[in-house]
């Protein structure tokens, strides 16, 4: 098993990083690797939704199935990832704060990540000779979101 523990801080409103955390349409944005996905579960972004999603991830093609656990956004979403050898638990949380400068006040949106992933089969040994390939990910995908949502505009506008 290996844990990690990941914080950062989006320079946006909670509101503006729901809406952008949510849409299905801006995975591949931030989804470093994502290939694509297929929901496989009628209800979407809702508890015991699935989602079947591809990946290209260290070299190699995976196929993983996303289950959400909990959502009460936009404080908590959680989810489980499954793969041949892998589950992945993601338990995340979010709050809302305001950083003052001088010359203003702005609020920024602050982002607790909680991985938990248990190995079976051949991924113990990948887990235990290379933990940081694991460890790395969930920070590398927290960081892509925060630079997609940062320089995000909405065409709409």
């Amino acid at each position: 098993m290996i844990e990690s523990n990941q914080e950062i801080i989006v320079e946006l409103p909670i509101d503006k990083v729901m809406e952008l955390f949510q849409k299905q349409e801006y995975f591949k944005e931030w989804q470093k690797g994502l290939v694509s996905f297929k929901n496989i579960t009628p209800l979407i972004g809702q508890v015991g939704s699935k989602r079947e999603m591809k990946i290209k991830l260290a070299g190699t093609s995976i196929t993983m199935e996303e289950e959400i656990l909990k959502t009460d956004l936009p404080h908590a979403w959680e989810a489980v990832y499954r793969s041949k050898g892998v589950r992945n638990f993601q338990y995340n949380r979010f709050r809302e704060s305001e950083i003052t400068t001088s010359t203003s006040t702005k609020k920024v949106t602050i982002w607790n990540s909680r991985s938990i992933f248990k190995f079976t089969g051949f991924m113990r040994l990948i887990a235990r000779s290379k933990p940081d390939l694991f460890q790395k990910q969930t920070i590398s995908f927290m960081k892509d979101f925060k630079t997609f949502a940062e320089n995000h505009t909405d065409r709409s506008e």
